[in-house]
């Protein structure tokens, strides 16, 4: 079963979502978030809004995923 969240047309899985933050499956939230925090920054700095809307999507899926594994997963 793949997890996959949409955004108007745009859909991207779980597995992409790591790829593109570079998140192992056993990371835990505060390390994806770090992985964000950077990645994001890094693309504000630089002036590249596509990878930066990239980072924001795969952030937003990997919140619903960790959401759904229960308490203590994601927490903001």
């Amino acid at each position: 079963m793949q997890n996959t969240v949409r955004r108007a047309s745009k859909a991207i899985t779980e597995q992409e979502a790591r790829q593109i933050l570079g998140v192992p499956e056993n990371a835990a939230w505060e390390e994806i978030l770090k992985k964000y925090d950077i990645l994001f920054e890094r693309n504000a700095k630089q002036g590249s809004f596509y990878l930066q809307s990239k980072v924001h999507r795969a952030k937003e899926c990997l919140e619903t995923v960790y959401q759904n594994k229960g308490p203590g997963s994601a927490s903001g």
